[in-house]
């Protein structure tokens, strides 16, 4: 049970990290609010990836501070940081040797006894992520039968499998297609409803994280270009993209509607 105030679930202050002599990140601070959902937007190579690893626990910061729940990341042991925090990666190479059931099961061991023997609450975690995430005529499946789309999804059933509060997200779409895209992020917003989740997602779907999320951090060059709701961000629009991606944005308006979403096609 997490028992941080929803001001300080998640706390970063001055976080630089390297490869080597490489510095990758430097002295970012973001505080994260329970069941907020943020978007983390930025070119490539900026250290997004990174960002979000070292919040999992996954990578050690060179300096500053990573909090959850008031604590330091690395200091829970791996299992209890599961419980926290479920992680779903970029489209991994599709090798897995399991079926997607036996995959989704995987995501509840953080939660099993010592000797990891699933129970009835675990089969039922496992089937309500099957819904939620609308693969449950995939559940006996193997892994890697699986199309793209189905995979990303299936990964996002193991993370809600994981009952976790935090759920990081590392481009989830990148090399889906639009249907798919939208089956994903479909299957999100159910699991948000659903859930008290506070959400932290990569993404290059600037006009989808800005319909989506409650809050947007910028990050480019390794260093914190804009943090903030996504309202304060749209007031900066187009301008903070064409700054951001070093090229021209427009902002485009649909007659019918008058939705907005910003774009650089037909900008020279």
């Amino acid at each position: 049970m997490l028992t941080a105030t929803e001001t300080d679930l998640i706390q970063i202050k001055n976080l630089s990290a390297k490869y080597g002599d490489r510095e990758i990140l430097k002295d970012i601070s973001i505080s994260v609010k329970a069941q907020e959902c943020w978007a983390v937007l930025g070119p490539n190579g900026a250290g997004k990836s990174t960002f979000v690893k070292l919040i999992a626990g996954m990578l050690h910061q060179s300096s500053g501070s990573i909090l959850v729940d008031g604590k330091s990341i690395h200091n829970y042991h791996a299992k209890r940081r599961a419980q926290l925090i479920a992680y779903v990666p970029q489209k991994p190479e599709n090798k897995i040797p399991y079926s997607v059931y036996d995959f989704i099961m995987l995501g509840r061991y953080c939660l099993m006894g010592v000797l990891g023997i699933a129970s009835e609450k675990d089969h039922a975690a496992v089937d309500e992520a099957l819904t939620v995430c609308d693969v449950r005529h995939l559940a006996y499946r193997q892994m890697y039968t699986l199309s793209g789309g189905e995979l990303q999804r299936v990964l996002l059933a193991g993370a809600v499998a994981q009952s976790s509060p935090i759920l990081l997200l590392d481009e989830p779409t990148t090399f889906l297609d639009p249907a798919h895209d939208r089956l994903f992020f479909t299957a999100l917003e159910r699991l948000h409803a659903k859930r008290d989740l506070t959400v932290l997602m990569i993404t290059h779907d600037i006009n989808n994280a800005i319909c989506q999320c409650t809050n947007i951090a910028v990050i480019k060059e390794g260093m914190l270009a804009f943090c903030g709701t996504t309202s304060e961000f749209k007031s900066q629009c187009p301008s903070i993209l064409s700054s951001t991606f070093d090229i021209p944005f427009n902002q485009f308006v649909r007659n019918d509607t008058g939705t907005v979403i910003y774009g650089s096609w037909g900008v020279k």
